[in-house]
């Protein structure tokens, strides 16, 4: 979800050609060295990423790094992209959730998450 949030900030990157189909062989950003990449390996990639990242969000570091290895719209699901629709319809237009015990716990937490890396995505941008 936080990559999500940033590629629609910022606009999703364009994939290097050789990202655009599976397998391929690219260096690894955790690993240091060549690796072939299948769908169980970018998974597995992205796992070192977040469990690595100490300084920034978890979006931001993301954002910037997938790019070097793959296509960054292979970790965002179509639910994410509604998700952040949701947001905005809410947030913008100071649509109502609903009743707070009827809301659920996954849709408050990427409610929370969205907000967090755009957020992050305003102190990014400012500098």
């Amino acid at each position: 979800m936080s990559l999500a949030v940033w590629c629609w900030y910022f606009g999703t990157p364009e994939p290097y050609e050789l990202y655009k189909s599976l397998p391929y062989t690219a260096q690894s950003p955790t690993l240091y060295k060549d690796i072939e990449y299948d769908d169980q390996e970018l998974w597995a990639e992205l796992e070192r990423l977040e469990s690595e990242n100490k300084k920034f969000s978890s979006g931001q570091n993301l954002y910037h790094v997938i790019p070097l290895f793959a296509d960054c719209t292979i970790f965002i699901d179509n639910w994410m992209w509604d998700m952040i629709a949701e947001y905005n319809y809410v947030t913008r237009f100071n649509i109502s959730l609903g009743e707070l015990d009827n809301v659920s716990a996954h849709r408050l937490d990427c409610f929370t998450i969205i907000e967090k890396e755009i957020n992050n995505c305003v102190s990014f941008k400012n500098g």
